[in-house]
């Protein structure tokens, strides 16, 4: 099927040789982001220890610097013209494994990206500087467990006897640490040694290597699988032969509750059982600690990385997942590079999540990295989502209906259903409100309706617990002067700037309760802050402020609500994921009555006693500039709709909304993806856009917009040329300001490519990249497969 060549397998172009040196020479990925391999002979003395994967010193540039990089092959000949010799060996382990250098080696080919620099985002920079790895001495029987035995019934000796008393009391081939055998045998450690010097034992210094999370709960891996219902045990009935059949794509298209995480938990419980291993993606933002013990509750030996983990930490966890003690691996993104033995399933949870998408080189997306790596490790993979990206599943619906050759070694995707919630529980009602209406006949500003007022109030009154949305942070996000008629603007960016108010304590306040208001203003583009002013710059009139954010909502809820005991949970709030862990535990425990956040709360949360969501703007991103609005919209409003009725009393949702009309706002009503995503997928036919057509996009930038003009059009030209070259089939459009012509002093303009063959957009990248075309990355960002135009 067109578009499909993202997970195809493309060979190098062989060298034509020239003048052959003897080897052997090492090819090394260099850190500095050359895009390129080196060839370095291996001196005499690292023959025997080079391997592929090491990281190693290698002489660069004129001056030859010393400077680092990663075996990436060991051959016999070269034919480079200049020939120098390797320095070292930086670190003995092979930090890169067969399976994930291949997958480096893809990465760095489709994602546009030099070798060197996807090597170090596969690997941590922790482990790169061997950060926090201690040593410790293991002590062993160096002998037969008999011998040991015989020899403990005759010596007279009582610290020896009390030293191999301790020893057989281990399980056989077990180790045991040499100060913790000396203290429990009570001898000194240098007795323990003279034990090593005669034979009886051995001693090998080892790393010290932290306990994984399930082992910090010795209570931990007993709970046993849940019971399924119908629909759940004819999910894993399709599942349960596909997990041992090699490489294949599942999709579980599955409504909020249905129960997913129970099926991927029974997958897994299935491949741990064989002996194999798991990698489990979640978005960032729903590796919560009630997401966790999901896994540490069924799992002995379960890994976590997340952002918060300590340098040290990380390189720990590492070093366990590669040494096979994990059976489990949860993270986010960058956990689909952990270096796992015996992989035996992948698990992609709420697949659509655009944090999945890296903004920085390389511009991977951890869901098709996912995917590749299951086909190259041979490995089913297993994506779930109550509102899949509209990608995925048009593609693996599409590929269902057609045939798979017979010579083919990958069954063809599977896409499963998942309809209805679990213990028979109701979808939430979702009731639309006009907010057009709703202002008709109030007076002042109010952001929150009377329906909405009410519900919340009788909801708390019951006991229960709510959950307000609004996707913007800040207090106003739009200060205009009306005189001017001109915002104030971020003066790096092309961008009206975000007014914050100063803190929480600060609303109480006699200034902000005269009217006057006291903060920052924000650009949250570049991140720059100043001041609010008093008055308009330009003109000094008053300034007023317009829109709102989660502190406007904050405010209208402390004058209406008093006692309400609500906490707002958005990143300027929530300072780490600590003061998150903290506020959604105290919402566990029923100590917070509501919460109003950002998409923070909008995901992942599975809390019975909420049973009403608000929604305060359902249409915010509707307006902005990129043909993935309404698919965004859609998914945001379904997700944090599904936080509602998961106990025994029914949810309610209300939506409100400026346009309730919208084919998205009434799709998100009837929480009717199928239908959302017929109609979306005919008008992205109609114009040629994803998943009909694969997209690339390149953006140039320079603080010199006489410059960027220059360049942009000498690239847009040497593109065009290619794009003729190719033939017809491959759509360019561009050079063309971005949407957001500036951001943090730099001027933007960007190239958009389009094809219904991923193969034919891959060539015409390769062709300018070869020659250094778009090696420039301080000004050259190339996203294939980008997941926003702004």
């Amino acid at each position: 099927m067109k578009g499909l060549a993202l997970f195809e397998s493309s060979e190098e172009s062989a060298k034509a040789p020239a003048l052959v040196h003897e080897g052997p020479f090492a090819a090394v990925a260099m850190e500095q982001s050359i895009d390129r391999t080196l060839d370095y002979a291996v001196p005499p003395a690292l023959i025997k220890q080079i391997k592929i994967g090491q990281r190693v010193r290698v002489p660069l540039g004129k001056n030859n610097r010393s400077a680092f990089g990663y075996v990436t092959d060991i051959q016999p000949h070269t034919t480079y013209p200049k020939i120098k010799r390797l320095l070292g060996i930086d670190d003995e382990r092979a930090l890169i494994p067969p399976a994930l250098m291949d997958l480096a080696r893809w990465m760095g080919r489709y994602y546009v990206t030099p070798l060197g620099s996807v090597l170090e985002t596969i690997l941590p920079s922790a482990v790169r500087k061997r950060i926090g790895l201690g040593h410790t001495n293991q002590v062993r029987l160096a002998i037969p467990r008999a011998d040991a035995q015989a020899i403990l019934e005759k010596t007279r000796a009582p610290k020896r006897r009390a030293i191999l008393a301790r020893l057989l009391q281990l399980e056989p081939e077990a180790k045991i640490e040499l100060v913790r055998l000396a203290g429990e045998a009570g001898v000194k450690t240098p007795t323990v040694r003279k034990l090593a010097r005669i034979g009886w034992i051995s001693i090998s210094q080892e790393v010290d290597l932290p306990s994984l999370t399930a082992d910090l709960q010795p209570s931990a891996a007993a709970e046993t699988d849940l019971a399924l219902n119908e629909d759940q045990t004819k999910v894993l009935d399709a599942l349960r032969p596909r997990l041992d059949e090699g490489f294949s794509v599942n999709l579980l298209l599955g409504v909020t509750g249905s129960g997913k995480t129970e099926v991927y938990l029974q997958c897994i419980r299935q491949v741990v059982a064989a002996g194999k291993r798991a990698i489990v993606l979640v978005p960032e933002i729903a590796l919560t600690p009630q997401t966790v013990r999901r896994f540490t509750a069924r799992f002995k030996h379960v890994a976590i990385l997340h952002s918060g983990l300590t340098a040290t930490d990380r390189h720990r966890y590492w070093q366990q997942i590669s040494s096979g003690q994990a059976e489990v691996v949860v993270g986010a993104r960058s956990a689909v590079f952990a270096p796992v033995p015996d992989l035996g399933i992948i698990v992609v949870d709420e697949e659509h999540e655009a944090s999945y998408k890296q903004d920085t080189a390389p511009r991977y997306h951890g869901r098709d990295v996912a995917i590749k790596r299951a086909q190259l490790e041979n490995v089913p993979v297993l994506l779930g989502s109550a509102t899949p990206s509209l990608e995925t599943y048009y593609r693996v619906s599409a590929r269902q209906k057609i045939a798979v050759p017979s010579d083919s070694n990958r069954a063809a995707p599977a896409l499963l259903h998942l309809p209805a919630r679990v213990r028979g529980l109701q979808m939430p009602h979702v009731e639309v409100i006009d907010m057009k209406q709703e202002n008709r006949f109030r007076r002042g500003v109010h952001l929150l309706s009377q329906r909405l007022e009410h519900l919340l109030r009788t909801t708390i009154d019951a006991g229960q617990q709510a959950i307000l949305l609004l996707n913007r942070r800040g207090y106003s996000n739009f200060v205009y002067c009306s005189s001017c008629q001109e915002p104030v603007s971020c003066k790096y960016c092309d961008a009206t700037m975000t007014y914050h108010r100063t803190t929480a304590a600060d609303a109480q306040n006699a200034t902000l309760q005269a009217g006057l208001h006291t903060g920052q203003l924000h650009c949250h583009y570049c991140l720059a802050v100043n001041s609010l002013p008093s008055k308009c710059p330009q003109c000094g009139k008053l300034l007023a402020l317009f829109g709102l954010g989660t502190q406007r909502v904050e405010e209208e809820i402390q004058r209406k609500f008093p006692d309400l005991k609500f906490v707002r949970v958005d990143s300027d709030s929530m300072r780490g994921s600590k003061d998150y862990e903290a506020t959604l535990e105290r919402f566990a425990r029923r100590e917070i009555q509501m919460m109003l956040g950002t998409q923070m709360i909008a995901k992942g949360l599975d809390y019975p006693n909420v049973t009403l969501v608000g929604v305060i703007s359902g249409d915010t991103a509707l307006a902005l500039p990129d043909f993935r609005a309404a698919e965004r919209t859609f998914q945001l409003i379904t997700q944090v709709a599904g936080r509602a009725g998961r106990g025994d009393v029914p949810g309610r949702v209300v939506l409100q909304t400026f346009l309730p009309d919208d084919p998205t706002i009434q799709a998100a009503i009837r929480q009717d993806y199928v239908g959302f995503a017929r109609d979306e997928l005919i008008s992205r036919r109609e114009v040629g856009l994803p998943p009909y057509t694969r997209m690339v996009r390149i953006v140039l930038r320079d603080q010199s917009a006489e410059k960027l003009h220059k360049y942009s059009e000498e690239l847009g030209a040497v593109l065009s040329d290619a794009v003729t070259k190719e033939g017809s089939g491959v759509s360019m459009k561009g050079p063309m300001p971005c949407a957001i012509n500036r951001i943090a002093g730099y001027f933007r303009n960007q190239i958009v490519l389009t094809s219904e063959s991923g193969q034919a957009l891959q060539k015409i990248l390769q062709d300018i990249r070869k020659p250094g075309g778009l090696t420039r990355a301080e000004r050259i960002a190339v996203d294939v497969d980008p997941v926003s135009l702004l």
